[in-house]
């Protein structure tokens, strides 16, 4: 099953750590300031931003679960 940009978003929002922002400007191209911007709903997410942000979080537990 292929996940839309939105429920990876979503995914990775319940997984996000520090330091992710620079993983994924690293491993796609763009600045930080610009993944930035895609993260906090400022600008759209592009596939490869939203595909980085799920291979990062993939493993993770969810934050909720963490406590």
């Amino acid at each position: 099953m292929r996940l839309n940009r939105t429920a990876k978003m979503a995914f990775w929002n319940a997984r996000k750590q520090s330091g992710d922002t620079n993983r994924i400007a690293e491993m796609t191209g763009y600045s930080v300031s610009h993944v930035s911007n895609m993260t906090n709903g400022r600008r759209t997410v592009t596939e490869d931003v939203a595909n980085a942000m799920y291979s990062i979080s993939s493993k993770r537990k969810k934050l909720s679960k963490m406590a």
